[in-house]
C-alpha cells in the first residue's frame, strides 16, 4: 500500500510538462496519388501570440507543418484538402496550372505560396487563401533573406482578406472588426501606413468589436502613424 501511495504522490507532484506533439499521417496527392507526409498536431501549449495572430510557445512544427506539397506535381494544401478528389479534366487542368511551379525551389514557405494560390485558381472562399499566405509570412519572420518574400505574402494576405469582406464570407460583425484589425496591421508590416490607419479606424468604430481589439488596435494605429514597419512584435 505504501508503495502505491508513494507512486501516486510522485505522479501528482510531476511537473508540468509543456509541448507540442504530432501525429504522423500520410496522405496521397488527388492529383497523382503520390504519398505525402503530415505530421499532424495533437497538443500543443500556447503563452501569448504576435500581433498578427501567430500564436507564440510550444508549438514545435505546428506552422511549418500545417502545409504540405505533393514532391512529383506541387499540388498544396492543408492536410484536409489531400482528402478531395477531382475529375479526370480537373485533374490535368489543376496539373497544367501547377506545372508553372517546376522550376521554384519549394520549402515550407513556398508550399504556403502555392497553396493559397491554388485556392484561387479552384476559386475556393479568398479568406482561405489568405490564411495560406498569412501562414507562410510566419515562417519568414526572422527571414532577412527573403525579406521580399514575406512581404509578398503580406500582401497578398491582405488584399484577399479585403476580397473576403468584399464577398461577405464572414457572418458576423465582431468577425469583421477584427478582420479589418488584421488587413490595418498588414498594411502597417508592408509599409502601407496610410492605408493601416484606415483599416485600424474601420475596425475602431466598429460596435461590435472584440473586447481586446480596441487597447491594441489604438496601439498600433499609432504606429502606423509613426511609419513603424516593426514586423517582430
Amino acid at each position: 500500500m505504501k508503495t502505491i501511495l508513494s507512486l501516486f504522490l510522485s505522479l501528482l507532484f510531476l511537473p508540468t510538462i509543456y509541448g507540442h506533439t504530432c501525429s504522423k499521417e500520410v496522405a496521397k496527392c488527388p492529383i497523382d496519388k503520390e504519398k505525402v507526409e503530415f505530421c499532424v498536431t495533437m497538443s500543443m501549449t500556447t503563452w501569448g501570440g504576435f500581433l498578427d495572430f501567430e500564436k507564440q510557445g510550444a508549438l514545435g512544427s505546428h506552422y511549418r507543418e500545417l502545409i504540405n506539397t505533393c514532391p512529383v506535381c506541387h499540388y498544396s494544401g492543408y492536410r484536409s484538402d489531400f482528402d478531395t478528389s477531382f475529375s479526370k479534366e480537373r485533374r490535368l487542368e489543376i496539373k497544367s496550372f501547377l506545372s508553372q511551379y517546376d522550376s521554384l525551389s519549394i520549402g515550407e514557405a513556398q508550399q504556403c505560396l502555392i497553396a493559397g494560390d491554388l485556392k484561387l485558381f479552384l476559386q475556393e472562399p479568398h479568406k482561405k487563401a489568405a490564411n495560406c499566405y498569412l501562414i507562410g509570412s510566419y515562417l519568414l519572420r526572422y527571414d532577412r533573406a527573403q525579406n521580399n518574400l514575406r512581404l509578398r505574402f503580406q500582401t497578398k494576405s491582405k488584399n484577399n482578406f479585403i476580397r473576403a469582406i468584399e464577398q461577405l464570407e464572414y457572418e458576423d460583425s465582431s468577425s469583421i472588426a477584427t478582420i479589418h484589425y488584421l488587413i490595418g496591421e498588414l498594411c502597417r508590416r508592408t509599409a502601407s501606413f496610410e492605408e493601416a490607419v484606415l483599416y485600424f479606424e474601420k475596425a475602431l468604430t466598429n460596435p461590435h468589436q472584440a473586447d481586446w481589439l480596441q487597447e491594441v488596435a489604438i496601439k498600433q494605429k499609432e504606429l502606423a502613424i509613426e511609419e513603424d514597419a516593426n514586423n517582430l512584435i
